[in-house]
Formats: structure tokens, C-alpha cells, sequence
């Protein structure tokens, strides 16, 4: 069970990791979908940076978490420097686990809705699906669990330094 529980902070991170870095392509090249989503945000709330701006900051967002979560633990592990993963993989966990919240909360309480448009022809939405909401909600279950696992790791952020 320990080996398990060792081996979580990886396979959840590299599940994370792979639908932010997947995530990326469509938010840095202005496909119709992230377009529509923040676009929604930007129209239901009458807050500008929803778009076009939202993507991108979002975007950077889930680069650096999958950075965190699994770019640099694989770097510290390659370095001997261990004790540094943890650490790591708690803040990128923490920065995925606020991003899926928001994007769960959105997506339930706003007109986004759980199903989002997932095809598109001649500019119009011709296939809908919840993926990504189901993507957001497993994605933020493996953060929590990250975050539990290497709770101890807090401590790492507020001991004094010498």
C-alpha cells in the first residue's frame, strides 16, 4: 500500500500533466473552443480578461503546473535531490487543484454548462460532450490527493531559513 501511495503523486501528475499539455495547443491557437468557453465567461460576467486574454493566462497556468508536477521532479530525480520533490509536486498540485475549481465551478454555475463544443463546422458547434468537465473534475480528485499526500511538504515553505 505504501508503494502505492509513493507512485500516486507521479500517475496523477503525469494524468494532470497530459490534459493540460494537450489542453495547450487548442488555448495558444485561438481554436473555436476555448474561444467559445471564454467567451461565454466574458458575455455572462461583462469581465473583459475572460477573452481574449483568458486562455492564455490559463494556459501558462497549466504549463507550470505540469512543469511542477512532473517536469522538475523528473529533473530532481535524475539529480539525486529527492527531498525537493514533494515540495514540487505540492505546489503544482495547488495550482491545478485552483484551476479545475474554477473550471468546475463554471461549468456548473454558469451558461457554459457541463457539455462544451467538441467539433465544429463553418464556425458553428456541431457536436457536444462533458469530457471536459469529467477531465476537470478527475484532474482536481488526483490534485487533492497529491496535495494530501505531501502535506508534510508545507512545511517546507515556512520553515526559517538559515
Amino acid at each position: 500500500m505504501k508503494k502505492l501511495i509513493s507512485l500516486f503523486p507521479w500517475a496523477g501528475g503525469l494524468f494532470i500533466s497530459a490534459i493540460f499539455l494537450d489542453s495547450l495547443r487548442f488555448k495558444f491557437t485561438g481554436h473555436p473552443t476555448p474561444q467559445h468557453i471564454f467567451s461565454t465567461l466574458k458575455e455572462w460576467s461583462g469581465i473583459g480578461l475572460f477573452y481574449p486574454a483568458g486562455p492564455w493566462i490559463i494556459g501558462v497556468g497549466e504549463l507550470l503546473s505540469s512543469i511542477l508536477l512532473i517536469g522538475l521532479p523528473l529533473l530532481f530525480l535524475v539529480m539525486d535531490r529527492k527531498k525537493l520533490i514533494p515540495p514540487i509536486q505540492f505546489l503544482g498540485a495547488l495550482i491545478a487543484l485552483g484551476i479545475m475549481s474554477g473550471a468546475i465551478v463554471f461549468h456548473l454555475f454558469t451558461p457554459l454548462g457541463i457539455e462544451t463544443p467538441t467539433e465544429w463546422a463553418k464556425g458553428a458547434p456541431t457536436n457536444f460532450s462533458p469530457a471536459l468537465f469529467y477531465a476537470a473534475c478527475v484532474s482536481w480528485v488526483c490534485a487533492l490527493i497529491i496535495l494530501f499526500i505531501h502535506r508534510s511538504a508545507i512545511g517546507f515553505f515556512f520553515r526559517p531559513k538559515v
